[in-house]
């Protein structure tokens, strides 16, 4: 269920939570983005160009708070990490975007993308021991509460069109 195209509020507002979720999360949170949470809903809740914007400004969003606020070092390896968060995350908006039956099934097609995703680039580049079974356990956590949370939100934007056209008749 896509958000209504024709309601520019929620065209407007469910970029905006995810912007806001990006902000929040990068400051709170650091390194636990939930970036395959944003990618799922932008996938499931926006026609493909915008959700693949969104998810763009999002993961640039969290660099420029990373580099700028949070002093990330400015060197080839934190720049190339902060790529493979892209690229992970392009993968986990694909992910979500081709699978058939339901936002949870999404959901977790874009987590385990964006994983081994990660995980791949860990394997030469990374610290694969940040892949252990209980680091993974707390990312998967804190991303099935953000999309929890994100899904709520466009569950109630997808159906405030649908309140104003039943007041209309």
């Amino acid at each position: 269920m896509m958000t209504d195209t024709r309601n520019p509020l929620a065209l407007l507002a469910l970029p905006a939570i995810l912007a806001a979720t990006t902000l929040s999360g990068t400051v709170v949170l650091a390194c636990m983005m939930p970036f395959a949470a944003i990618a799922t809903i932008a996938a499931l809740a926006m026609p493909g160009r915008r959700g693949l914007a969104a998810v763009v400004l999002c993961w640039l969003g969290n660099q420029v708070l990373g580099f700028g606020l949070m002093g990330f070092p400015w060197d080839g390896p934190t720049f190339a990490a902060g790529l493979s968060l892209l690229a992970s995350s392009l993968l986990a908006f694909a992910a979500a975007g081709a699978v058939r039956g339901g936002a949870l099934v999404a959901f977790l097609a874009a987590f385990a993308t964006f994983e081994a995703s990660l995980f791949a680039y860990a394997l030469p580049f990374g610290d694969p021991a940040l892949f252990a079974p209980r680091i993974v356990g707390l990312i998967a956590l804190n991303d099935a509460l953000w999309f929890a949370g994100l899904w709520l939100g466009w569950q109630v934007l997808a159906h405030i069109p649908a309140l104003g056209q039943r007041q209309a008749r």
